[in-house]
């Protein structure tokens, strides 16, 4: 188990150096526009998911209150209850 998150670690730390590799590789200008293209796409997917939590907050239960529970419900008795053949 512990060679094998070894063999995670040393992936993923060879991993990075690539990307950092490559990212020095780009132009400065070229960098800067693609951290605010993911800063942006992250912006958008945050205003979504407060979006769809407002909308579930929203609904303060006005329609589960409509429905009438204050009624006792009786058992149909033996005489008038469904029919069993």
């Amino acid at each position: 188990m512990k060679e094998n998150l070894r063999r995670i670690g040393t992936w993923a730390r060879r991993q990075g150096e690539h990307f950092d590799l490559y990212l020095h590789a780009l132009p400065q200008r070229t960098r800067l526009t693609l951290i605010f293209a993911i800063l942006a796409l992250l912006s958008v997917t945050l205003l979504f998911i407060c979006g769809s939590i407002y909308r579930i907050g929203r609904n303060d239960g006005f329609n589960a209150r409509r429905i009438d529970t204050t009624r006792e419900f009786t058992p149909p008795s033996p005489e008038t209850g469904p029919r069993c053949r």
